[in-house]
């Protein structure tokens, strides 16, 4: 396998993909491109050899710190934060390590974008089944959002196992 580049999507997503999640491929083929005309999130195309190996979309995001949360560095209960919100993979490249190297070109655009504007954390929704995966790379729980979360999905009898976690990586404690 080659290295693998990134490049912002330029047009329309006319191209097979396929990562084995529904909801990933329907994104990308159906609201990647106007949620970036719409200036809601940017999605960024990562290549190897030529072929799309995957994908992320990024957008900003707030997160809300319990107090236990924020120390007594941080003042403010809601923090600025960049959002990887989609990662796809497609089937032919899984399994070699093209997500955790997505997860670190999201990482190094959001220490870049903080250079310009204060940006503390990067977040993510997590499948419950890839919190452990997000851990390894240096993620941790958001405990008040997904309590939040638990809570409102609760209150609809969803199954909480089957709630997104909600995760973040501090940049300053990674620098």
């Amino acid at each position: 396998m080659g290295p693998v580049h990134s490049s912002k999507l330029d047009t329309e997503p006319l191209f097979a993909f396929d990562c084995g999640r529904d909801d990933q491929n329907e994104f990308l083929r159906r609201w990647a491109w106007p949620d970036q005309n719409a200036r809601l999130s940017t999605t960024y195309l990562l290549d190897v050899n030529g072929l799309v190996a995957g994908y992320i979309t990024v957008c900003m995001d707030s997160l809300p710190l319990s107090r236990r949360e924020r120390g007594v560095e941080i003042r403010y209960r809601n923090v600025s934060a960049l959002k990887l919100a989609q990662l796809g993979v497609d089937r032919r490249f899984q399994g070699m390590g093209i997500g955790r190297e997505a997860v670190l070109i999201a990482l190094a655009f959001a220490n870049r974008v903080s250079e310009q504007v204060g940006c503390r954390y990067v977040t993510l929704d997590a499948h419950p089944a890839l919190e452990g995966w997000y851990q390894s790379l240096g993620f941790t729980t958001n405990r008040l959002r997904q309590q939040e979360r638990l809570a409102e999905a609760g209150l609809h009898e969803r199954d909480p196992a089957e709630v997104p976690v909600s995760m973040r990586f501090d940049l300053r404690q990674a620098a």
